[in-house]
């Protein structure tokens, strides 16, 4: 049990650091040379291939700027991550448990990293790796790297949609009844 616990949580912190670095990325792009965009919703494909697999992950993004961010995995399981201004909230339903705790990510950092490539991608390095994001205009696509443990990374936008009215309440987590809270 315990095991299986510390693997869902290394598993949680993996996919929290990959939506953070993906979510500073895209902010990148609506203030590297395209402040007019404050919002950013879409549907996402999330392809992880490793040597043993390949995992495909779907579901919904939310990014309100400066610091607003919110992924919803649908499929194949659930999960919701909440990111905003260094803090990180990760609500696992199947686990029925909360991780709270701080990004380490530094959003900034990330803003003023990246760099418009000739191809017309942007590449940001960031803890010795190498992230590469393809952009249609001012829309980001798709987002590809090869992770801590060799893993492809290849996340997907579908339907994006800027500056579209964002409440904030669709970034406030309130835990059900009953889940377990760690804080990290």
């Amino acid at each position: 049990m315990v095991v299986g616990l510390v693997a869902a949580i290394s598993q949680s912190l993996r996919v929290l650091f990959i939506c953070a670095v993906f979510s500073g990325i895209v902010c990148n792009i609506a203030y590297g040379y395209g402040e007019h965009i404050k919002t950013l919703q879409a549907n996402f494909t999330q392809r992880t291939v490793s040597q043993e697999s390949v995992l495909v992950y779907g579901g919904k993004l939310y990014i309100k700027a400066p610091s607003q961010v919110k992924w919803v995995y649908e499929t194949p399981i659930q999960k919701e991550i909440y990111i905003e201004t260094g803090k990180a909230t990760i609500y696992e339903p199947a686990l029925e448990q909360v991780s709270v705790g701080k990004t380490k990510i530094d959003f900034l950092e990330i803003l003023h990293k990246a760099k418009r490539q000739q191809d017309g991608s942007y590449t940001t390095d960031f803890e010795g790796t190498r992230y590469v994001l393809i952009v249609d205009g001012d829309i980001p696509k798709k987002l590809t790297f090869t992770d801590e443990f060799d893993n492809v990374v290849e996340i997907a936008l579908h339907n994006v949609r800027l500056n579209s009215a964002l409440s904030d309440e669709i970034f406030v987590f309130v835990p059900p009844v009953g889940v377990d809270i760690i804080e990290q």
